[in-house]
């Protein structure tokens, strides 16, 4: 292969509605788009919080703007007309369930980024909806070069839903951008309406980010610690009822926990530099991105049990049980009462995010994206799972 890699990228995920799947693609990009890569993107028209208008403007980046939703049937004429138009030498799929089925000739590499829904399927017991995502998953999975995961965490799931066996190179940790580095020497304006002192948490509304737990957490700390609050920032999930809102106010706690949904990233940043501690209490993660955001900003870092999240933190939080509310309760009044120790614990994150830059991530995937456009995509071993 001579001159630039030209990478087809279906990057219509780079939305609101896709949350951290959404946020991961456009960061790689952003970093891709300064190496020497030729990047046509299949873009939304709305893409909400991210800046997607001025990465499109760089001039190794062409967009092909498309309505068409991602996981439509409709979905995988445009992939192929795109195909045809862009006449790449790889495509890139961020979410497995846009990958082309019938890809031709061009290698596909997709990115499988957890297994969330079959870990609560294995639990709940199956559904209709759990059984169509499963099949939807293998047949991704039997139509792409090359399958990535972003932790071993993942790539564990995958050996034990699907028989999966990924090579170590396939492993594509996610990043963290320069912005949260600068903010513990920055001082930054403090949203309003916030309570005085604060613990902070970031993800969308859905049952396995077990934020009731902070909740729980929060009422027993006010004994030692009285008026300190929680912010929750993320999205509603219309699909599951809002039983954190009901606790809340079932314990008393509506003027001590704020629960902003759209909030950008300038607002974001400012919630970060101003917080008193984060917590990030999730079931099951395939990553865990707010975790190194939090670390990176100097943050002391409480996080659950779950083998991503522990994977992330690598030694830079306090892990502490995922569903025991006494645990988190000990955890953040420490942080919150130990200035010395909340300082350490946060100088032991900022160090672990220091080795995990959005460059890092995307130098590792441009390897594997590169190996499989010359023909050497990575093979998977597929057991019977």
């Amino acid at each position: 292969m001579t001159g630039s890699l030209r990478i087809l990228v279906d990057g219509r995920v780079m939305q609101d509605r896709y949350h951290g799947v959404g946020r991961y693609t456009y960061e790689l990009l952003r970093e891709l788009s300064r190496g020497k890569v030729d990047l046509v993107v299949l873009c939304p028209p709305d893409s909400g919080r991210l800046c997607v208008d001025e990465l499109m403007t760089r001039r190794n980046v062409r967009a092909v703007p498309s309505r068409v939703p991602v996981t439509s049937v409709r979905s995988q004429w445009v992939l192929a007309r795109a195909v045809l138009g862009a006449r790449p030498d790889v495509v890139f799929v961020p979410y497995h369930l846009s990958t082309p089925v019938l890809p031709g000739r061009v290698p596909v590499v997709s990115i499988v980024h957890d297994c969330v829904f079959e870990r609560d399927a294995a639990a709940r017991g199956r559904s209709a909806f759990s059984l169509a995502y499963r099949a939807a998953t293998r047949l991704a999975m039997r139509s792409a070069a090359a399958l990535a995961a972003p932790s071993e965490a993942t790539r564990d799931d995958l050996r034990r839903f699907y028989g999966i066996e990924l090579p170590p190179e396939c492993v594509l940790p996610h990043g963290v951008g320069p912005q949260f580095f600068a903010l513990p020497d920055q001082s930054r304006p403090r949203p309003p309406g916030l309570p005085g002192r604060y613990i902070l948490h970031v993800g969308v509304r859905r049952p396995h980010k077990n934020q009731a737990v902070l909740v729980e957490a929060l009422a027993m700390l006010q004994a030692r610690h009285p008026g300190v609050g929680l912010v929750l920032v993320g999205q509603p999930d219309e699909r599951f009822p809002d039983e954190v809102g009901r606790l809340v106010t079932t314990l008393g706690l509506s003027d001590l926990v704020r629960r902003p949904a759209d909030v950008d990233d300038t607002t974001l940043l400012d919630l970060y530099a101003n917080a008193a501690a984060f917590a990030y209490p999730s079931l099951v993660e395939g990553f865990g991105m707010p975790v190194l955001e939090a670390m990176a900003a100097g943050l002391a870092v409480v996080a659950s049990d779950a083998d991503a999240v522990r994977e992330v933190a690598d030694g830079g939080a306090l892990i502490v049980p995922a569903r025991q509310p006494g645990a988190w309760a000990q955890a953040l009044g420490q942080v919150l009462a130990e200035p010395r120790f909340a300082r350490h614990l946060a100088q032991c994150g900022q160090a672990v995010a220091a080795g995990r830059t959005w460059a890092c991530s995307a130098e590792r995937t441009l390897a594997l994206l590169t190996r499989a456009a010359m023909g050497a995509g990575v093979t998977v071993g597929e057991g019977g799972a």
